[in-house]
């Protein structure tokens, strides 16, 4: 049973991503799936302003919103799954629950920003192809890309970037 994590957030690539889990598991793959949620830490100039329990408060609050519309679709598929959170930058935090929890594969969607916005900003897709040393499957978040390129295939750590 393959072991596979897949972040998701409020973004509508997440459920690209979940889709092509619930295909898998359709197709006869046993899969352990796992959902993480990472979110950014409050700046350091306001979290002193806010009560460590209304901090919590707030990322439980955002995790749960997120996790609702993916495990609505796991659910309907009838698949099993865990949820976990994180907080801090999502492509660091990503890579190092993946490596700490001995995941065999992360699975992401991503859209193709545009070779300027990507070098200017990256991409949470991009850094985890780079720095990771589990297998990185990315599929493509929308039909324009789909037609693009064949990213629906794994990408590996080490492999050549994305188009």
């Amino acid at each position: 049973m393959l072991k596979i994590l897949i972040p998701v957030d409020t973004s509508n690539e997440s459920r690209y991503a979940i889709k092509h889990v619930i295909h898998r598991a359709w197709s006869g793959e046993a899969l352990d799936i796992h959902l993480i949620h990472v979110q950014p830490r409050l700046s350091r100039y306001v979290a002193p302003f806010i009560a460590q329990n209304d901090r919590q408060a707030f990322y439980a609050e955002r995790s749960a919103n997120v996790f609702q519309a993916a495990g609505k679709l796991l659910d309907r598929a009838g698949l099993r799954y865990s949820v976990h959170v994180s907080l801090g930058d999502p492509s660091r935090e990503i890579v190092r629950y993946a490596e700490l929890n001995r995941f065999g594969s992360i699975l992401m969607a991503s859209t193709r920003l545009g070779s300027i916005s990507e070098m200017i900003f990256g991409s949470v897709a991009e850094k985890v192809l780079r720095t990771s040393r589990i297998p990185v499957e990315v599929v493509p978040a929308s039909a324009r890309n789909r037609a693009e390129a064949p990213e629906s295939l794994p990408r590996f750590a080490g492999a050549a970037s994305t188009p």
